[in-house]
């Protein structure tokens, strides 16, 4: 046969209140079964709160890395930046060598 406490763990919240509110004898199994919930939502709750700890460490890391890359990539472009613009020079320096030879 179930204990109190089990008959407890199938009810609602809303007839645990009314249970508590009552002032019978499973008043104590009650209050247990209430406590045992509230300890049981506080350890998922817990739990959630280490998952999105880990999930903004390695969003962080994800940024950092980003940023790395953001900044290689910019400086490859002043560089191509700077070849194509010597290049140009180049090119209008022979064409005006050619066109007054």
């Amino acid at each position: 046969m179930a204990s109190d406490r089990e008959k407890m763990e199938r009810t609602d919240l809303g007839e645990l209140a009314d249970v508590i509110a009552s002032k019978s004898g499973l008043v104590p199994a009650a209050e247990a079964e209430l406590a045992r919930r509230q300890t049981v939502f506080q350890q998922d709750a817990a739990a959630a709160q280490e998952r999105a700890a880990t999930a903004q460490e390695m969003a962080a890391e994800a940024a950092k890395e980003t940023a790395r890359y953001t900044q290689a990539s910019a400086r490859y472009m002043r560089w191509s930046v700077i070849v194509l613009a010597a290049s140009s020079v180049a090119t209008a320096l022979f064409s005006a060598w050619d066109h007054w030879r």
